[in-house]
């Protein structure tokens, strides 16, 4: 029973994480939005965007109390299924970054119960768009430092490690190292990068849905700006999404090496690879799919000049990760880069005045599209988190000395599966349904008058 508790563990918290990230997403990308629109609404005098970042203000006012009890939920899911590894941090540096963490959540919590609540207590129309700043700063803030948490889980830092391996003893604690770690920065750059660019694409594909079946000149007024708006940001972010998850190449090549071999399913270490596409390993050969000849080394090469390559015989299979994530990876890499050509496609007929948002395809395209990112971010979090198994700190302590053992957990995580299955999809319509809770005609007269939000 030992065993299977582990993977049980395991799946429970994938389950529990890949459902708050989605939230996560949107909570980002509506912080960013909100501060926009009530920007270029002040600057231009716009009541249409005035009153989208009303609407948007609902959504992410229910986005952040679901939000915020699903991070209960993990953190709760950490102590019970994984007590040794919190043992771990909380002897460790590591501890203060989650401490920093709250207090990023503190700041999110006042300055948006201020900003929604006592809209008509500031004069200043300006004055009152700058609390959506630290509210921003504050959402960006905590995916910042749950990153960090993450990235000293794959490059740990902070401690003696060759003591603590011989030894069982944590000595030489070093506290403001985890903020740190060779992977910090390119793995905050990528995440954030990745949420805020799937967030957008989400609200870009309900905008231009609304668009296409509005016959109100104000509804069509309201969704394209929303459009332009979301069509910007995922540009915009795509871009960085693209750039960071190449540069994490070399910090996968330097610190995880096993995992760059599983990822690219290299049976073997040497030079002059191909890019193997799908398949997978049978007795030390690549089987299946197809091989692009040169391609990965030539890349590797291009971006970092490292020539040669890891492969998985360097390493006992019994610290190999599962080697799907060279299935999820290649299903990754190619939709990120389809839907950077779709945004490329759309802002160039854009740019020209071509008005991509009426043409039927585009517009189908970006709906598709909208659940599709979602997809592809969980994706990119089940190849870095599988591929780190099964070492829940990498190198440092796997998953079956953290888990906890006992089956008293089965039926509570059963429920809690049962429970996000739920809550995730309603939470969705939810939004929905607040987004359009008020007409636009009194949305657009409210702004008009200048006061707050009326709920």
């Amino acid at each position: 029973m030992a065993f299977p508790m582990v993977d049980f563990d395991r799946f429970l918290f994938a389950f529990t994480i890949g459902s708050h990230i989605l939230l996560v997403s949107v909570s980002i990308t509506l912080s960013i939005l909100i501060s926009i629109t009530e920007f270029l609404s002040i600057r231009y005098n716009d009541r249409y965007y005035g009153a989208l970042a009303r609407k948007l203000l609902r959504v992410f006012i229910v986005s952040f109390g679901v939000g915020t009890a699903s991070g209960v939920v993990m953190a709760v899911e950490l102590v019970n299924l994984f007590p040794g590894f919190m043992t771990l941090v909380s002897q460790t540096g590591v501890i203060a970054v989650f401490y920093v963490e709250i207090f990023a959540f503190f700041i999110e919590t006042v300055f948006l119960v201020v900003y929604a609540y006592y809209w008509n207590s500031f004069t200043g129309k300006y004055t009152h768009w700058m609390l959506t700043l630290p509210i921003v700063a504050g959402t960006l803030a905590s995916g910042a430092l749950i990153s960090m948490v993450n990235a000293w889980m794959n490059t740990p830092n902070g401690f003696n490690i060759s003591n603590y391996l011989a030894t069982g003893q944590i000595t030489d604690v070093s506290p403001w190292a985890p903020f740190l770690t060779p992977s910090t920065v390119p793995e905050i750059l990528h995440v954030l990068s990745m949420v805020v660019f799937a967030g957008a694409m989400l609200m870009g594909g309900y905008f231009a849905y609304r668009y296409m079946r509005s016959h109100s000149e104000e509804e069509k007024e309201l969704f394209l700006k929303g459009l332009r708006l979301t069509t910007l940001l995922s540009a915009v972010f795509v871009v960085l999404t693209i750039y960071s998850g190449i540069n994490e190449i070399t910090t996968l090549l330097t610190e995880q090496p096993l995992k760059y071999a599983a990822i690219e399913l290299n049976p073997t270490p040497g030079s002059g690879f191909p890019e193997h596409i799908f398949g997978t390993i049978v007795g030390g050969k690549v089987v299946g799919g197809f091989d692009i000849p040169g391609l990965q080394s030539f890349l590797v090469q291009m971006e970092t000049g490292i020539t040669n390559l890891p492969g998985l015989s360097q390493y006992p299979q019994s610290e190999w990760p599962p080697l799907i994530i060279h299935t999820t990876f290649d299903i990754m890499v190619p939709s990120g880069f389809l839907m950077g050509f779709f945004l490329l496609v759309f802002t160039v007929m854009w740019l020209a005045g071509r008005r991509p948002y009426d043409n039927r395809l585009l517009s189908y395209g970006a709906q598709f599209l909208a659940p599709f990112a979602l997809a592809t971010m969980e994706l990119g979090w089940v190849t870095d988190e599988v591929g780190r198994q099964p070492w829940i700190v990498y190198n440092v302590m796997t998953v079956g000395e953290a888990a906890n053992y006992s089956s008293a957990l089965l039926v509570p995580g059963l429920v809690i599966i049962a429970f996000y299955l739920f809550l995730i999809p309603f939470t969705f319509y939810f939004f929905a349904r607040v987004f359009n809770g008020k007409s636009l005609e009194r949305e657009l007269k409210e702004t008009s008058a200048g006061g707050g939000v009326n709920y």
